[in-house]
């Protein structure tokens, strides 16, 4: 699988609140961190799991657009817009840096406003 088929899954599966298909995706030490500060979020693949369970029951109407992907080495650079958070409507932009390593996400650095 190449890093875009990895990361077009991964989005479907956002967008369709599909965390079993969404998890598979990711190795079983993911991390996750919040790049401004450099703060780790998450740091396996269990709490990723929770996150997103609870992230998914918040927010039903969730769903991230992508705006423009990079893809660099093995990483995807993507900038979107994400609405639907915790019931906010409004669009927001984030950029998520994903690193993939034995075809599985290995680490996100989500840089919000």
């Amino acid at each position: 699988m190449t890093i875009q088929e990895i990361i077009d899954l991964q989005m479907l599966a956002f967008n369709n609140r599909d965390i079993k298909s969404m998890i598979a995706l990711y190795t079983d030490d993911t991390k996750i961190y919040n790049f401004l500060d450099h703060s780790l979020a998450i740091n396996n693949k269990k709490e990723c799991e929770e996150m997103f369970i609870k992230l998914f029951e918040q927010s039903p109407d969730l769903n991230a657009e992508i705006i423009k992907t990079i893809f660099f080495g093995n990483k995807a650079i993507i900038h979107e817009y994400v609405s639907g958070r915790n019931g906010n409507n409004e669009k927001k932009e984030q950029v998520v840096i994903f690193e993939i390593e034995g075809q599985k996400i290995s680490r996100m650095d989500i840089i919000r406003e």
